[in-house]
């Protein structure tokens, strides 16, 4: 094996060893309150969810959200804000455009080889 292909083969190895194994985003999460099964395909839903959907908010009871103060930004202070804002985002994309552009190595190396191997 020449450099060229043992770096490939490194990369690609590298980049399956650390993708997760399993994605938080979809994997089922348990009811804060009591449940019971029930349902069509039974699944497990909750009593508090169920009364919530059908309109029974849990009587009067308000959280009390006195301790946050809000008021207006100033221009200044919304140029200052604007301008951090701006600052991450370029930052993020520039990221995630090098992420994509490791991660693809790989693939253009195959390419290569596919389309210019003896």
């Amino acid at each position: 094996m020449n450099a060229l292909s043992q770096f490939s083969l490194t990369l690609l190895l590298l980049s399956l060893l650390l993708s997760p194994a399993s994605s938080f985003a979809f994997s089922p999460r348990s009811p804060l309150t009591s449940s019971k099964i029930s349902g069509l395909a039974g699944e497990r839903v909750s009593s508090h969810s169920r009364l919530y959907a059908r309109g029974a908010k849990g009587g009067t009871k308000r959280e009390d959200l006195s301790y946050i103060e809000s008021r207006d930004m100033t221009r200044e202070e919304m140029l200052e804000y604007n301008r951090q804002s701006e600052e991450i985002m370029n930052t993020e994309l520039n990221v995630m455009t090098a992420a994509s552009l490791v991660i693809s190595l790989p693939i253009l190396y195959l390419c290569w080889v596919a389309f210019y191997s003896e």
